[in-house]
């Protein structure tokens, strides 16, 4: 073990990015469907991830692969919540169709009804 204070600061932030998308892993398998589980998928993954691109990146600072650390952090960033507002879009559309949704269920079963019911038609 080293006593230099930037190995351990760089061990302390990859550290806590693991811990964060641990966490983030554990609540994809206990939330039980998709539009709860797009909360742990898409901001503990992507602060964790950051976290441990922090940590390489003051691990090896004076060297050039450091803008790719940069640049896999601001795509990360970018394109997490644009995935998770997709998935929840598509997951809540599939679920008022199936009929599956809970928490606004009375509201859509009274359009829902009136649209598909044929005696509505007259």
């Amino acid at each position: 073990m080293t006593d230099d204070p930037r190995e351990i600061i760089s061990a302390l932030f990859v550290l806590a990015g693991a811990l964060l998308t641990l966490a983030s892993a554990i609540g994809l398998l206990r939330f039980r469907d998709t539009l709860s589980r797009m909360h742990p998928a898409a901001k503990p993954q992507v602060l964790g991830l950051v976290l441990i691109l922090f940590g390489a990146g003051i691990r090896i600072f004076p060297s050039s692969d450091l803008g790719m650390l940069v640049l896999a952090a601001i795509v990360a960033v970018c394109t997490a919540p644009v995935i998770a507002n997709r998935v929840g879009n598509v997951a809540y559309r599939e679920s008022v169709e199936d009929g599956t949704i809970t928490h606004e269920a009375p509201v859509l079963e009274k359009h829902t009804k009136r649209a598909s019911d044929p005696r509505s038609r007259r």
